[in-house]
């Protein structure tokens, strides 16, 4: 039994975004397939029992450096999320071997956020080389890789072969590469959503009764994402339906390491503007709780995900569209990511053009009036869920961790894990102390501070 440390850089508990939720049912999902797991994470990390009978997930705090420096001496492999081998230099510096997930395409996420956040050129440019950087120092190092699709797996394939990682080790090694980089879907609980035993919205939120028709927006309103179409298409909407409902369940992010973002604002104002907010479009203020969404989700008529033309989207895995999946709930979804094909090839729902308000309001129209609702559409979903639960999406990363192997160039092509972000930072500092004074240093090392987690 192989024990592996799953560290994840962000807060895992009762309230968790994407990165949390892939962490939590990835270290439960791998002690199902007989791992010894130990699951790393900022702050108090909280772990329920998944069920009776289920193994156990133990957990540390990434907090704590001589616990963490502990659950990595026990450990025989690493599986590193997100940011963590720059936030966490240790585990570069181990020469355990490292499976990293490349889930999330935060490079290109992150050009979204930081033009809608309207900082200077320079400083756009520093955030980017500083994301680039991050994610060099992960490519370098690991031993394998997973991702979310075959799509994502062609785009990071690209960035191996540029950093000199496909080579004729690792092609010698796998000619197809999938012993160096292989998919791991973000997953489906295999157990279908339970009604928690009374309404947690109909006749329980203000504005929502028995007779409302409820669109769901069960994700982050990111950046890259695209809320404000959802409530123009509202406003079209509801002269002829007065009985619409839209809900953002997103509130502020959890953990507090990402801001609010301006898709969200942005929507809210545009609510306000057209004399929807909180009479036809209402805006959940706190992140819900991960165990909280069944309720939700089968409360609901219709599910909503929508984004921007934007390169992020090519690469994306909606991963709060999976819930919808996982409920049977049909969704309104843009096109251009593989989920929305997915949509298209089951007829989980409608494909719609991205920033096309009349077309979502027509999509959502026709589920809406569609015979039987959501219970008719129910049987399609099958066949997703099945390819899509947590042990099956798994399999290729717990085959490498029932006998983790370090890559085949593993002895000529080491990751330099001195030129982490951190041996770079007194030019750094000079720099923003040159272009922002001192007052913009001081916000730069708290943003710094809250980015590395009180690592050791």
């Amino acid at each position: 039994m192989t024990r592996v440390l799953v560290v994840c850089g962000d807060p895992v508990g009762p309230v968790m975004a994407g990165p949390g939720i892939r962490s939590l049912e990835m270290a439960r999902a791998l002690a199902r397939s007989g791992a010894s797991v130990t699951l790393a994470a900022p702050g108090a990390v909280e772990v329920t029992a998944e069920a009776p009978g289920a193994p156990a997930v133990s957990t540390v705090s990434t907090d704590d450096p001589r616990a963490l420096r502990r659950a990595l001496a026990a450990a025989e492999a690493v599986v590193a999320g997100g940011m963590t081998l720059a936030q966490l230099p240790l585990l570069a510096r181990s020469d355990l071997p490292v499976a990293v997930d490349l889930y999330g395409p935060y490079v290109l996420e992150n050009l979204a956020a930081v033009a809608a956040a309207g900082p200077a050129a320079s400083e756009r440019a520093r955030r980017h080389a500083s994301d680039l950087a991050v994610l060099n120092l992960h490519a370098r190092r690991g031993d394998f890789f997973v991702c979310a699709s075959e799509v994502q797996r062609d785009f990071w394939l690209g960035l191996l072969v540029a950093l000199g990682r496909v080579n004729p080790a690792t092609h010698g090694h796998d000619p197809t590469l999938r012993r160096l980089l292989d998919v791991v879907p973000f997953g489906l609980p295999a157990a279908p959503p339970r009604a928690p035993g009374r309404p947690v919205l109909r006749g329980v939120v203000p504005g929502f009764g028995p007779h409302h028709e409820i669109v769901l927006w069960g994700g982050g309103l990111w950046d890259w994402l695209d809320p404000s179409t959802l409530v123009e298409a509202a406003g079209l909407l509801v002269a002829r339906r007065p009985a619409l409902r839209v809900l953002f369940l997103a509130g502020s992010p959890p953990g507090g390491s990402v801001g609010p973002m301006a898709a969200g604002a942005g929507a809210r104002a545009r609510a306000r503007e057209l004399g929807l907010l909180d009479r036809v479009v209402f805006f959940r203020e706190a992140w819900l709780p991960y165990g909280d969404r069944a309720g939700y989700l089968l409360e609901a008529d219709v599910g909503c995900s929508l984004h921007l033309p934007h390169v992020e989207t090519r690469y994306a895995f909606r991963t709060r569209l999976l819930d919808c999946f996982w409920a049977r709930l049909p969704v309104v979804v843009s096109g251009g990511d593989v989920l929305s094909e997915l949509v298209a090839r089951h007829d989980l729902g409608r494909v719609v053009p991205c920033r096309d308000a009349a077309a979502v309001a027509g999509a959502l129209a026709e589920l809406l009036d569609a015979p039987g609702g959501r219970a008719a559409m129910a049987p399609r979903f099958d066949g997703p869920i099945a390819a899509l639960t947590w042990s099956a999406a798994v399999r290729p990363l717990a085959a490498y961790l029932e006998r983790p192997w370090r890559a085949a160039d593993r002895p000529s092509v080491v990751a330099d894990v001195a030129d982490t972000p951190l041996r770079r930072l007194p030019g750094r500092a000079v720099a923003v102390l040159a272009e922002r004074g001192p007052f913009g240093l001081v916000a730069e090392a708290r943003r710094y501070v809250r980015w590395r987690r009180r690592p050791r």
